[in-house]
């Protein structure tokens, strides 16, 4: 099992730093990539079935899904959610690529 916690404890400063509303819930995608379409395929049938969003991008030597959820951004919240997409992923022969979320920020909630 990989160790996502340095990584994702490093994003959540940089985002922090950058002016993110870290407590705020958030859009969360998750980039996997396989070497074929139909592993990619089966692996978006999993996701789905376990309620997240997807999108295909497929090109001829490999396949991008993207996974996306909605969270609150912590440590502990965001190893849960890649420990989960990574089994997925390598359950399927794939390479989970990490994740990226748009930045929330104190102007975008006032304007809601």
């Amino acid at each position: 099992m990989k160790d996502f916690g340095p990584a994702n404890r490093l994003l959540l400063d940089q985002r922090q730093a950058a002016g993110d509303l870290i407590s705020a819930t958030h859009r969360v995608q998750h980039f996997c990539y396989f070497a074929n379409q139909f592993m990619a395929e089966a692996a978006q049938a999993a996701f789905r079935a376990a309620g997240f969003e997807t999108v295909m991008v497929s090109r001829t030597m490999k396949s991008q899904l993207v996974v996306s959820h909605f969270l609150k951004l912590s440590e502990k919240k965001l190893n849960h959610a890649c420990e989960d997409v990574s089994i997925v992923v390598e359950h399927y022969g794939g390479e989970y690529g990490g994740w990226d979320s748009p930045l929330v920020s104190s102007d975008l909630l006032a304007d809601a």
